[in-house]
C-alpha cells in the first residue's frame, strides 16, 4: 500500500474516531438546533412532515395529472427521491454560513472545526428520517406493501450522508474565502436537481444520456432509497459497493480541503 493511500486511510479513520469521540456534544448540539429551528413555529416539528408532504402533493398533481407521467402510484415513486434530494440540498445550502456562524466558538471549545458541519448534517438527517413517516402512511393508503427491504434504509443512506458531508465541507470552506460561493451553489444545485432521477425514472432517458448521468453519485443514491420503498428491492450489491467507495472519496476530498484551509479561517472571518 502506497504512503498516499495510508495517509488518506488515516484521515478517514481519524474522522470517524473524532465523530464518535464527540458524539455527546453532537447529540446536545442536534437537540439544541432542532429546538431553535422550530421554537417560534406554531406547528413545530410537524413542519418536518408537512413541508415534504405538501411539496409531494403539488409535484404529484403536476407530473402525474397534468404532464401525464405514466408511473403507477407516482406519489410513492416521487417521495423517497424528493426526501433524499431535499436532505442534500438543504444541508449544502445551510452549510455555506456554518463556519462564519460558529467562528466565535473555535477558540472556546476544543474540538475539530468540522464537528459543527457534522452537527448540521445530523440535525437535517433527523428531519429527513421523520419525513419518511408520512411516506409509510401514503403507502398504506395506496395499498403498497411495506416490505422487509425498508429495514435496509440506514445502510442505503450511508453513501448519501458521506457525499453530503463532503460537499458541505467543500462549500463551507469555499464560502469563507469567496462570497461568490453562494451564487455558484444556487446555480449548480438547480442544474444538479434535473440531473437526478427525482421526478423521472431512468427508463425515460435515452441510453446515451443515462450512461453520463449515472456518473453523478446522487443518481444511484436516490434510486437506492426509492427502490426500498417503491420496488421493495435491495440495491445491487456491486453498484452499491462502488457508490460507497465513490462517496468516501468525496468525503475524503472535503476533509482534505477543509483541514488544509482551516488554519486560515480566522484571517478571513
Amino acid at each position: 500500500m502506497s504512503s498516499t493511500a495510508v495517509v488518506e486511510r488515516s484521515i478517514l479513520l481519524d474522522f470517524f474516531i473524532q465523530v464518535y469521540r464527540y458524539r455527546e456534544y453532537l447529540r446536545q448540539s442536534v437537540q439544541r438546533d432542532l429546538k431553535i429551528r422550530y421554537k417560534r413555529s406554531v406547528l413545530g416539528y410537524f413542519w418536518t412532515i408537512l413541508h415534504p408532504l405538501g411539496m409531494m402533493a403539488i409535484l404529484s398533481v403536476v407530473f402525474s395529472q397534468i404532464m401525464k407521467i405514466a408511473v403507477k402510484d407516482y406519489a410513492v415513486f416521487l417521495f423517497p427521491g424528493m426526501l433524499a434530494w431535499n436532505y442534500f440540498h438543504s444541508t449544502t445550502m445551510m452549510s455555506l454560513g456554518n463556519i462564519r456562524a460558529n467562528a466565535r466558538l473555535f477558540g472556546q471549545i476544543p474540538l475539530p472545526k468540522y464537528i459543527f458541519i457534522i452537527s448540521l448534517v445530523s440535525s437535517n438527517l433527523i428531519n429527513m428520517l421523520l419525513a419518511f413517516v408520512p411516506l409509510l402512511i401514503i403507502m398504506l393508503v395506496l395499498g403498497r406493501p411495506l416490505t422487509p427491504a425498508i429495514l435496509f434504509l440506514p445502510v442505503a443512506l450511508l453513501p448519501l450522508i458521506f457525499v453530503t458531508i463532503g460537499v458541505a465541507l467543500l462549500v463551507a470552506t469555499s464560502n469563507v474565502f469567496y462570497d461568490d460561493t453562494l451564487h455558484l451553489c444556487e446555480v449548480f444545485l438547480q442544474a444538479l436537481y434535473f440531473l437526478c432521477p427525482v421526478l423521472y425514472h431512468r427508463d425515460m432517458l435515452p441510453k446515451s444520456l443515462l450512461d453520463v448521468l449515472v456518473l453523478n453519485p446522487l443518481f444511484c443514491q436516490i434510486e437506492f432509497i426509492r427502490g426500498l420503498f417503491y420496488d421493495g428491492a435491495l440495491p445491487n450489491f456491486e453498484i452499491f459497493s462502488i457508490n460507497i467507495v465513490g462517496s468516501l472519496v468525496i468525503l475524503l476530498l472535503g476533509l482534505k480541503v477543509f483541514s488544509v484551509s482551516e488554519k486560515k479561517f480566522l484571517y478571513f472571518l
